[in-house]
């Protein structure tokens, strides 16, 4: 498997990143928001701690970048949970 060595490191920048992050203070929610190894644990796990996708995963890890910026310029949120299934 070739793409597990780039996954383990695409990984481990993430974690490294992610970690860097710390906390960001959030308009929409009015307080701090902090990344903490649970938040991590969640881009790789569901509940029950099943492991996601790797595709998902590396899409998270891929989006990571983002977050910092989405949270300090969102001033509203909205809930959305969408269950999606193969056939």
């Amino acid at each position: 498997m070739r793409d597990l060595p780039d996954y383990q490191k695409l990984k481990e920048a993430s974690q490294r990143f992610y970690n860097n992050i710390g906390r960001v203070f959030s308009p929409a929610l009015n307080e701090e928001i902090f990344f903490s190894a649970d938040g991590f644990n969640h881009i790789i796990f569901k509940k029950h701690r099943s492991e996601r996708e790797r595709s998902s995963q590396i899409l998270r890890f891929k989006l990571l970048p983002l977050v910092k910026k989405l949270i300090e310029k969102s001033t509203t949120y909205q809930e959305f949970e969408e269950i999606m299934k193969e056939f």
